[in-house]
């Protein structure tokens, strides 16, 4: 824990950083916590990484924009203790500027390690989307159809995440993904399965409407999905199931097949 006098020490040398350096482009921003003492596996503890950052934001004010070149020298160049410090950063600037702000975080989202990539979601965004869904729902949208299989995989973390915390979402984003199944989804699909697994859980009513929604249908790729999210038994989906045991169809028939096994286990 940072004591009253080492956070005053790193209030000081991230002043005098910001007056002396910053200005000249030196970008070398370990020089203020480098002396602290104490390490964690060798390192720098992150609450001093993050201290060091807001206390950054806190003294650049409103002039923050003008550092986009730090911030992405940051992330690019200062391994570990930068991308804490950008995450850290970006938490509280992105919302204040997203159109500046935005392509910076696309950006990492799409050069970052699993483990950072999950960090950089949950504490940047899921925090904006909490408070305006409508307007940064789009953006992760955009992330689930990412080439990078991390990128799609934490994308949907993230809003399973938003859905636990603002259940009034669920409907909506539930149905963005089930209007998709009529397309190729290609490696895509056990991403939606996922989601759905999770609003299973989340909204026992809203997956079962999902399933109403296919009584009469008979596309392959969309019984897959139902087929591999279901986590409870229901007659309901045990009925449709048995119907689509008795396709003519190939995959409708191997997906009900194996969704009638997994339903007898969970009824029992």
């Amino acid at each position: 824990m940072l004591t009253i006098d080492w956070k005053d020490r790193l209030n000081k040398d991230t002043t005098d950083y910001l007056a002396n350096k910053l200005p000249h482009n030196d970008y070398d921003f370990e020089i203020i916590f480098i002396a602290y003492p104490e390490r964690v596996n060798g390192k720098i503890p992150p609450e001093v990484i993050v201290h060091v950052a807001n206390n950054i934001i806190h003294q650049l004010g409103k002039n923050h924009e003008k550092y986009l070149p730090f911030f992405k020298h940051l992330w690019d160049k200062k391994g570990e203790n930068g991308k804490t410090a950008f995450i850290a950063i970006m938490s509280k600037i992105a919302g204040k500027k997203p159109a500046t702000y935005l392509p910076l975080i696309d950006t990492a989202v799409n050069s970052a390690t699993e483990p950072d990539l999950a960090a950089l979601l949950e504490k940047v965004l899921l925090p904006l989307l909490r408070k305006q869904p409508d307007k940064y729902l789009g953006v992760v949208y955009g992330w689930s159809h990412s080439p990078k299989e991390p990128v799609r995989k934490q994308a949907m973390n993230l809003l399973i995440k938003l859905l636990k915390k603002n259940p009034e979402l669920n409907a909506q984003v539930v149905q963005h993904f089930v209007n998709q199944w009529l397309k190729p989804l290609g490696e895509t699909a056990a991403n939606h399965v996922t989601l759905l697994k999770a609003a299973s859980k989340l909204d026992e009513n809203l997956y079962l409407d999902v399933w109403r929604q296919h009584l009469h249908s008979r596309d392959p790729q969309s019984a897959e999905i139902l087929c591999a999210s279901i986590t409870f038994y229901h007659q309901e989906i045990a009925d449709l199931v048995e119907l689509w045991t008795k396709s003519g169809n190939a995959r409708l028939k191997k997906a009900a097949l194996a969704a009638q096994r997994a339903l007898q286990k969970k009824k029992s």
